[in-house]
């Protein structure tokens, strides 16, 4: 996953777009320095929480990484998502790897999700994206991740990757032991068009995990990270990552 080192996994991905600088079974998503980044930060015996895991590349990647060493839960409200990320982990033979059907918010309780049927399926989530698409409302489980850290009796969390389609300050509204505790690095989604039918900028999504003492920072294509220069609007498609200060200098080392 750094340069010159590839990662073999089975992958089912239909490529909306021709480019002839990769190969068929390259990877084509847009966030491998993300994913370069995480890889090169975990370490055996770590705990991975994917929010909004969608088809699971970044549960996939920890899996590889931790092998059985660690613990990885993945969060995918979306029933047709969550058979195909069901199905990776089967076709990668990933066993280590708990998948959980709930949304993460901030209550404990059903509601609404909304489902993309046709375009871009990737903005499924409790609010109506704002898009020509066709949209199905289903009702799902949602679940705080402080109630379920305690349940399960989580003692760390080391990693939580969070892309939940503008739920991000909701979901950290029930996250506050976690946050405040466990204190895990985040790698997250700040997109204002993600956030606007939730009524609030992506902006706030930084200044909440600043309130709880975290510095941000952005990927570089390699996997190393720079740190983060706060804008006013974030109209492009990427995450970030937050990281306790305590934490780092150990984390970008």
């Amino acid at each position: 996953m750094s340069r010159g080192e590839d990662v073999e996994f089975w992958w089912s991905y239909v490529a909306p777009f021709f480019d002839p600088s990769r190969g068929f079974f390259d990877y084509w998503g847009k966030d491998i320095g993300d994913l370069r980044f995480l890889w090169r930060f975990l370490r055996p015996g770590m705990t991975f929480l994917d929010i909004g895991a969608y088809h699971g590349i970044y549960s996939l990647i920890a899996a590889k990484r931790l092998d059985a060493t660690g613990q990885i839960f993945a969060f995918e409200p979306s029933p047709r998502e969550f058979r195909r990320l069901r199905l990776h982990f089967r076709w990668n033979r990933i066993r280590t790897a708990r998948i959980e059907p709930y949304a993460v918010g901030a209550t404990n309780e059903e509601g609404k999700f909304f489902q993309v049927l046709t375009g871009d399926t990737t903005r499924n989530g409790l609010r109506p994206p704002i898009s020509s698409d066709s949209i199905a409302p289903i009702t799902v489980k949602t679940i705080s991740l402080d109630r379920y850290i305690s349940e399960l009796a989580l003692k760390r969390v080391d990693v939580m990757k969070i892309d939940v389609e503008g739920g991000e300050i909701d979901a950290m509204r029930g996250a506050t032991k976690l946050l405040t505790e466990l204190r895990p690095i985040v790698i997250c989604e700040v997109l204002d068009a993600a956030t606007q039918p939730w009524g609030y900028v992506a902006r706030e999504i930084i200044m909440a995990l600043r309130r709880h003492n975290y510095t941000w920072f952005a990927f570089l294509a390699d996997g190393t990270v720079v740190r983060h220069e706060i804008q006013d609007r974030y109209p492009e498609v990427r995450n970030y990552l937050a990281v306790p200060r305590e934490k780092c200098g150990a984390t970008l080392e």
